[in-house]
């Protein structure tokens, strides 16, 4: 069997994540502790706004539930969750595999 404990750990480590901010844990975490960034309301909609490190300027849609934007404020960290574009990298067990099979 494959050695499963770095995915065990991220798992681990996502639901502690979760469970620090509070929140439900069913979006991808993207963690950019060194980049300066603001949240602005406009009308309905709140907007998150990031700068790269080489200086680009990002924007995302503040994702809302209930009516309610997704922001978890702690003492020393807040998470915002928004729409972005994002890559997702799929993980599997190779014995899991069914390339005999068709589709």
């Amino acid at each position: 069997m494959a050695n499963m404990e770095p995915v065990l750990d991220y798992e681990q480590a996502r639901k502690r994540v979760a469970t620090y901010f509070g929140c439900e844990e069913d979006f991808f975490l993207k963690p950019l502790l060194d980049l300066e960034w603001v949240v602005k309301e406009d009308g309905d909609f709140h907007f998150l706004t990031y700068w790269t490190v080489k200086g680009k300027k990002v924007d995302a849609v503040v994702v809302r539930k209930n009516g309610i934007p997704l922001i978890y404020r702690t003492p020393d960290y807040t998470m915002v969750v928004a729409i972005d574009c994002v890559k997702i990298a799929f993980i599997f067990q190779n014995s899991k595999n069914m390339t005999d099979i068709q589709a």
